[in-house]
């Protein structure tokens, strides 16, 4: 019985040692990855997108690093990410030394970068003011109406013109353009006060030539037909 307990025991202790060296042997600690080194990997590479995203992990554990963040600007500023860019340059001029290239070079994108901010808002008011020129608080409405030899009919999607005129007649490089409705009917809305010419065709032979003459928010009646037609009226003689 003692010789059984005793190789018993033996089995016990082999079996616990197979088991041991079976067991998966423990994963080594992951190592950290050095963001700003991969980061100048990446930049090097110029591969901007990759580069940005391990730089701004970078400066949350070097605030004070400057490279990190002039190298941001850089990447920020191929990948379109203006805001960005121009964030990482201002500080940059704000911590740099100021006779350093990192410095220069960030003073000269955000000067560019003003420049054409400055030019895009200038061209945004110009564009408004010319805009707003064509835009006022009077009309002109009526109806147009013709004899095909049939007794006089309504001129279905007839194009009617008015161009703004000086008060001798010469063009102020600005027109409205609408077409009658199945009814004859047509309307001219917010457009503003002054001197126009009406005409319905101004290449080809017109029906009418007429001087409009509409005061600030007046919405004028003109009706369009033979009896104030070419036939009877010209207010423009000297057009072709």
């Amino acid at each position: 019985m003692r010789l059984a307990g005793l190789t018993l025991l033996a089995i016990i202790a082999l079996t616990a040692v197979g088991c041991q060296q079976r067991s998966a042997p423990s994963a080594p600690p992951t190592a950290e990855v050095d963001h700003a080194a991969a980061g100048h990997r990446a930049f090097e590479q110029r591969d901007w997108g990759t580069a940005a995203s391990h730089y701004r992990v970078a400066i949350l554990k070097s605030p004070d690093d400057v490279l990190l963040h002039y190298r941001l600007a850089i990447a920020s500023s191929w990948l379109d990410r203006r805001d960005e860019a121009m964030t990482e340059f201002e500080w940059v001029v704000a911590h740099a030394a100021v006779t350093s290239d990192e410095a220069r070079v960030a003073r000269d994108w955000l000067a560019g970068a003003r420049s054409r901010s400055a030019a895009r808002a200038g061209a945004a008011v110009a564009d408004t003011a010319v805009r707003d020129e064509r835009i006022g608080d009077s009309g002109v409405h009526g109806r147009v109406v013709w004899d095909e030899g049939q007794g006089t009919q309504p001129l279905k999607r007839a194009q009617i013109h008015l161009y703004a005129v000086e008060d001798d007649g010469t063009s102020k490089r600005m027109s409205f353009h609408v077409r009658s409705d199945r009814e004859g009917y047509y309307k001219f809305e917010k457009i503003p006060a002054g001197t126009y010419k009406m005409t319905d065709d101004n290449v080809g032979a017109p029906k009418w030539r007429l001087k409009v003459v509409l005061r600030p928010g007046e919405d004028a009646l003109i009706e369009l037909g033979p009896d104030n037609s070419l036939k009877t009226r010209d207010d423009f003689p000297k057009s072709s």
